[in-house]
């Protein structure tokens, strides 16, 4: 019988900031009516505050520790934190909650029409935002090819491996080696 797996995913914005009484400030601004995006754009550290800090929809396992906790705890439309991890204070306003998704399903993300200059903005944003998190350069391009993040993958499949590669490695501050030049090498 196939396996009828159902995972909670949500939809999320976040605010990143190096101390805890900012991110206080900034949750007092948002309960007295501020936007939580607009605050986003204003104040955060992450790149997502292009998006008003906007991380999209994503499942457990994605993000650190306290991060996934405090998100997946949260009521839907409620601001939570501030939360401390190893990249500062996050506020997190979770503004959608769905609790029985198929895990490989997620709502089209809009990328597929986009032109490549847009794609791999996304692409750079994404590779930005999985550094910030705290992952390794051969970690993100796993991370681009999982379903859980939709719009990473659908990124990663137009543009394929060896521009994806390409990005990873500038956000990285690597030096990126095409797969023809690495070999080269191995036989002079």
């Amino acid at each position: 019988m196939p396996s009828d797996r159902k995972v909670k995913k949500v939809q999320a914005r976040h605010i990143l900031v190096g101390t805890k009484e900012l991110a206080e400030q900034i949750k007092q601004e948002i309960e007295d009516g501020a936007d939580f995006s607009q605050k986003a754009e204003e104040y955060s550290e992450c790149p997502s505050k292009k998006r008003g800090g906007d991380l999209g929809w994503f499942g457990k396992g994605a993000m650190v520790r306290p991060f996934e906790v405090a998100a997946f705890t949260a009521e839907e439309g409620e601001v939570v934190g501030p939360v401390k991890t190893e990249f500062g204070w996050h506020l997190i306003y979770v503004y959608e909650i769905k609790e029985d998704v198929d895990p490989n399903a997620g709502p089209p993300t809009g990328d597929e029409d986009a032109d490549e200059k847009t794609l791999r903005l996304v692409a750079e944003n994404y590779a930005h935002e999985f550094m910030m998190l705290g992952y390794t350069s051969k970690k993100v391009l796993s991370l681009f090819t999982s379903p859980h993040f939709k719009s990473a993958n659908t990124v990663y499949n137009i543009l394929g491996v060896e521009v994806i590669n390409e990005i990873i490695a500038m956000v990285f501050g690597e030096k990126y080696e095409k797969p023809e030049e690495k070999a080269e090498e191995k036989t002079t």
